[in-house]
């Protein structure tokens, strides 16, 4: 048996009225346009972050070492790998001896 909680929609409706004419009347506008703008800043910063790893994530997939630069080579694929790594960006195996 499922139990629930009954809603009054009169009561809901009674709130809803209160908050719209306090909206109007205090002239809140300016407060939804402030979270309008953060929730789309938010939203750029989360994918702007993503892509940064991504590209980060994909130059060290693509790793060429260049004249004289010392480099690792993974014990399970046998890529090169930056010296600096401690997880191969190819197989993610651990490059700690």
């Amino acid at each position: 048996m499922v139990y629930f909680k009954q809603i009054n929609p009169l009561g809901c409706l009674l709130w809803t009225v209160l908050f719209v004419w306090l909206f109007v009347k205090l002239k809140l506008y300016y407060v939804v346009a402030f979270l309008i703008l953060f929730a789309l800043a938010y939203n750029f910063y989360k994918q702007t972050k993503v892509k940064i790893k991504e590209h980060q994530e994909e130059q060290e997939r693509n790793y060429e070492p260049e004249m004289g630069e010392v480099y690792k080579v993974c014990s399970c694929c046998g890529n090169s790998v930056k010296r600096s790594a401690k997880i191969c960006p190819h197989c993610k195996n651990s490059l700690d001896e």
